[in-house]
């Protein structure tokens, strides 16, 4: 792998790394304008003169997999206060009609 590969395959990590640690610390919103700066950062890398190999392309595909399963068990979680939230709410409700 060339220097500047290297350069590369480092930035477009440190772009996931920051996804994921949004993610991880329930602030997926806010990762919006580091999703595009990396799809941007990708599509570069892969139309440039000295593209990713397939090894690099799987890894980037394995975080960006595993960086979906942390936000899709998150929102879960989150629907799950949520229909809580509103079945205690409607059960305080009743209650108090009682």
């Amino acid at each position: 792998m060339t220097q500047s590969l290297s350069a590369k395959a480092e930035h477009i990590n440190g772009l996931l790394n920051n996804i994921e640690a949004l993610v991880q610390s329930k602030k997926a919103d806010e990762a919006m304008p580091i999703m595009d700066t990396l799809n941007i950062e990708l599509k570069s890398w892969c139309e440039s003169d000295t593209p990713p190999n397939a090894q690099e392309l799987e890894t980037i595909q394995a975080a960006i997999n595993t960086i979906s399963k942390q936000a899709i068990a998150a929102k879960n979680e989150s629907s799950k206060a949520i229909i809580k939230q509103k079945k205690s709410g409607k059960a305080i409700s009743a209650y108090k009609s009682v």
